[in-house]
């Protein structure tokens, strides 16, 4: 079984299908339309670039040789309830993290070239909506960075780009000590 499928679409939803395939392989599967398939924890992987004049491809390879494929039940309905459920948030919450991650890149890149952040709204649910599912250990430093993220995009609006920038570098200290205590 094999098939290419193609479509023209935006820089940032490629951005975030990346992602969502990425979540999917640090999870051990993948998943293309219909088509699943689990990894092992090693496997072959290649990527290639090949420019003509009129178009340039760029692929990703993933190989599984057939013997090192972990055998999968024929029907998702035989995998444990309980199992399919956490795997299935632990993913979702993993795939909002991943795209909140794009997104606030893209607002740090935004604020340092002097642009309008387009997608403020969505980074802005995205982080109340992982807030939800804070942890109580680390809450309250969630709510302080979301804050913190907040004011950044409202300096901006106020061409206020330096104090944006340095908040920004605040959050980022507070997301890196954040998870090296709590992860």
């Amino acid at each position: 079984m094999g098939y290419k499928k193609e479509k023209k679409i935006a820089r940032m939803v490629v951005a975030q299908e990346l992602a969502r395939l990425s979540g999917q392989v640090a999870d051990g599967f993948l998943e293309i339309d219909s088509s699943r398939v689990e990894l092992p924890d090693e496997f072959f992987y290649g990527k290639s670039l090949k420019i003509k004049k009129s178009e340039s491809d760029f692929e990703f390879i993933l190989k599984i040789k057939a013997d090192r494929r972990q055998k999968r039940p024929a029907s998702t309905s035989q995998v444990p309830l309980k199992r399919k459920r956490s795997r299935k948030s632990s993913y979702k919450a993993k795939k909002l993290k991943k795209e909140i991650g794009i997104m606030w890149k893209a607002l740090k890149r935004c604020i340092k070239s002097g642009e309008s952040f387009r997608d403020r709204e969505g980074l802005l649910d995205a982080l109340d909506i992982y807030g939800k599912s804070a942890d109580e250990k680390w809450a309250s430093e969630w709510k302080e960075c979301v804050e913190m993220v907040k004011k950044a995009i409202e300096l901006t609006d106020q061409d206020m780009q330096d104090k944006a920038l340095e908040i920004c570098e605040q959050v980022d200290k507070m997301m890196r000590s954040c998870h090296k205590r709590f992860k």
